[in-house]
């Protein structure tokens, strides 16, 4: 099943098109939905493969992992989602 997190638990940095949020919430699995409690509308996130910019062989080292969106998006580039631990 495919995580669904409330865009509320994320933070939204404009200037870089960034979500953010804390890998409490839904740990980072391979895809999830981001629910925009405005307009209900669900975005797919997928993490980003091997050819991607912000790619890292390493997968940062558990720290953190980066998604990217399904289709794009104008206000927003990618999602990070960070460990707290």
């Amino acid at each position: 099943m495919i995580p669904i997190v409330p865009l509320k638990y994320c933070e939204h940095d404009k200037a870089r098109k960034r979500l953010t949020l804390a890998s409490e919430f839904c740990g980072t699995p391979s895809e999830l939905y981001v629910e925009s409690h405005h307009s209900n509308r669900r975005i797919k996130f997928v993490v980003v493969g091997e050819d991607d910019l912000l790619f890292d062989q390493d997968q940062w080292d558990g720290e953190q992992q980066i998604y990217r969106p399904e289709s794009p998006l104008p206000n927003i580039d990618h999602l990070v989602i960070y460990n707290l631990y």
